[in-house]
């Protein structure tokens, strides 16, 4: 460890993945964030792995972890009781007295840039990929504030600290207008310009900052906190237009063109999947695939919309294998362990760059030796 470099902690890991797969883009019946622990403990060794499986636990606690990301929340539904004869709550008792923090990603690491469905893709050879359903439920809002000029500064500054001018990997992203604002200040007011009892014309710019809706209120506060009006004029709009580069499942096409059925074998081989489920027809000719990581059957019509031929998933219902048939579909099954965890090792990856960067000391390491939980009757 250098001289120069802080012991990394829970709370840098958070802020870490809130950059990267923000908790607002997951869907909104997810449970995503820190589960369990202290956002201030030390986070000097941390794993990455799929779920909190019966194997991790022991091992993690043994070699000294201190935090442990994972895909799949090990708080998902509500829980009535914690008991020690559950082995799903015996294992959240054991991590919480030993001081293990416990960190989930969910549909928000699926839909970011870089996140399990991009790896998904990039293993199976996908190049000019791009999102072809929604991310997340919360959405974004744009913000619109007007301020005399000589208080844009403080006020851009609390909006982006809040969370706003986000635009992709940009930040601190605003645009600025200029404008006459008019009001009549009551006869007890305390007008930052102006005289109380008047109508009073002003200079002032028009401040525009996009932000997650999850973060308005926060936003707002903050807004108050510095503006200098007595009554700060606002507006709020909902915008339809996803964050750019999220969403869920990914749609590209194949460096060059494979008959669908070899193309499958090669899948599950690649994945490291025993066995491929298969419905609907796989063209002779393949060349747009799209990949939906873990349980993906019900995006098969936004995935037929956006031109592709295959959809790749873990796992679907029987109805979206009817379904794959009625559009004209092939759809491949190939477990839902074996589609997402292609995430752990470039997970580890890119939080030890991360850390580094931010000259914390912090070695991160994937923990690939889960298993799938479905095996074939030997």
């Amino acid at each position: 460890m250098s001289e120069t470099q802080a012991t990394a902690r829970v709370s840098d890991l958070i802020q870490i993945m809130e950059d990267w797969a923000p908790a607002w883009t997951a869907q909104d019946w997810d449970r995503v964030g820190l589960l369990l622990g202290e956002p201030g403990a030390p986070a000097a060794k941390v794993w990455t792995a799929l779920e909190l499986g019966p194997g991790i636990l022991g091992q993690a606690l043994a070699q000294g972890v201190q935090m442990l990301l994972l895909h799949h929340p090990p708080l998902f539904s509500s829980l009535e009781r914690l008991r020690t004869d559950d082995p799903a709550t015996a294992r959240l008792l054991r991590a919480a007295q030993a001081g293990l923090a416990l960190f989930a990603a969910h549909t928000n690491l699926d839909a970011a840039p870089g996140g399990v469905n991009d790896a998904l893709a990039a293993r199976l050879g996908l190049v000019q990929t791009r999102p072809f359903a929604p991310a997340g439920a919360g959405g974004q809002v744009k913000l619109v504030v007007f301020a005399p000029p000589e208080a844009m500064e403080p006020v851009s500054r609390a909006l982006f600290g809040a969370g706003g001018g986000r635009i992709g990997d940009y930040r601190d992203c605003s645009f600025v207008g200029q404008g006459l604002g008019a009001y009549l200040a009551p006869p007890d007011g305390r007008p930052y310009l102006g005289s109380p009892g008047r109508h009073q014309q002003v200079e002032e710019l028009r401040l525009e900052v996009i932000l997650p809706r999850g973060r308005l209120a926060p936003a707002l506060a903050a807004l108050r906190e510095v503006h200098p009006y007595q009554e700060p004029a606002f507006d709020v709009y909902p915008l339809a237009q996803p964050p750019a580069g999220f969403g869920l499942g990914r749609v590209g096409r194949l460096a060059a063109p494979q008959d669908g059925r070899a193309f499958a074998a090669r899948a599950a081989a690649e994945l490291g999947a025993g066995w491929a489920h298969v419905a609907g027809a796989l063209p002779p000719k393949l060349e747009r695939v799209a990949v939906v990581a873990g349980s993906g059957g019900d995006l098969l019509p936004q995935a037929a919309q956006a031109g592709a031929q295959v959809l790749v998933t873990g796992e679907a219902r029987h109805h979206a294998a009817q379904q794959a048939a009625d559009l004209g579909l092939g759809l491949i099954c190939l477990g839902h362990y074996q589609t997402e965890a292609v995430i752990v090792e470039p997970w580890a990856q890119r939080l030890a760059q991360a850390t580094a960067a931010r000259g914390l000391h912090c070695t991160v390491t994937p923990w690939t030796a889960g298993e799938d939980p479905w095996r074939p009757v030997s």
